[in-house]
């Protein structure tokens, strides 16, 4: 078993400042209904080792450069628009939108963008590798002569990591349309793993301890439920709405161990 989690000391978790990243849930429609693209993250990362999460990462300064601004298919303000002003982002969206269609292309194999596009200039594991190698995702989009798919994302929530922990992110969580004719590929290196799930199964196979997600993936996870298909989930994360930041916090024992956490209005779990 693994040892439990110690949240910091208040003087230690006051000092980290969370990062932006961006998290993507590609959708598409399975024989029991909508299901949703999940990664397992490799067993000797620091964060979440051992977990299924959504394709996902930290904003790199490169994204939100005007290079990879220039090759998006939407501006800059269309982008602060359409998907920064309900989760009050404003211009950063431009950033957190470039870095979801890079982790997808890195953790997946997943270029987004419509099925009609040609093929790319250079072969995708050849363009994969060299985004792995660190080349920015403007260069690769130059490379496969293409534009950067902005405008095939919507938004869907946006969480911050609780304080307590050495590592936390102010995450936007985006939707997208799995792009039709590809075959997602896990990295071998951050994840190992890859699975369509339907969140039902994912929640039930999670409360039997045989498929681990931390707690805003489990939640992200419900909240897909209430929806029939992909193209009514995506519908609701196109139409206009306020996107609150989610900052659950942390529940802890008498001696600061992590026993999970709560959202904002939630009681604490009584003991038994």
């Amino acid at each position: 078993m693994n040892a439990p989690r110690i949240a910091l000391p208040p003087e230690a978790a006051a000092a980290v400042v969370p990062r932006p990243a961006s998290t993507t849930l590609l959708v598409r429609d399975g024989a029991e209904g909508i299901e949703v693209l999940m990664v397992r993250r490799a067993l000797n990362v620091a964060f979440m080792p051992g977990s299924y999460v959504f394709p996902g990462g930290a904003v790199d300064d490169a994204d939100g450069s005007a290079e990879s601004l220039a090759r998006c298919d939407e501006t800059p303000s269309q982008l602060a628009a359409r998907l920064g002003s309900g989760a009050g982002l404003g211009e950063a969206a431009a950033a957190h939108a470039v870095a979801a269609l890079r982790e997808c292309f890195e953790e997946c194999g997943l270029w987004l963008g419509p099925a009609g596009d040609e093929l790319p200039a250079m072969p995708w594991p050849v363009l994969r590798a060299r985004l792995h190698a660190g080349q920015p995702m403007h260069s690769i989009a130059a490379a496969a002569g293409r534009l950067l798919r902005t405008s095939v994302l919507q938004p869907w929530s946006r969480w911050l990591t609780p304080v307590g922990l050495p590592r936390r992110f102010d995450t936007f969580f985006l939707v997208a349309p799995a792009p039709e004719g590809q075959a997602p590929t896990p990295d071998a290196g951050e994840t190992t793993t890859l699975a369509w799930v339907q969140p039902a199964r994912a929640l039930a196979a999670h409360h039997e301890g045989l498929f681990p997600m931390e707690f805003a993936t489990v939640r992200t996870v419900e909240s897909l439920q209430p929806f029939a298909n992909a193209a009514a989930l995506l519908r609701h994360a196109a139409s206009p709405r306020e996107l609150p930041l989610i900052a659950p916090r942390l529940h802890l024992d008498a001696e600061r161990r992590i026993l999970g956490a709560i959202l904002p209005g939630e009681e604490v779990p009584r003991p038994g």
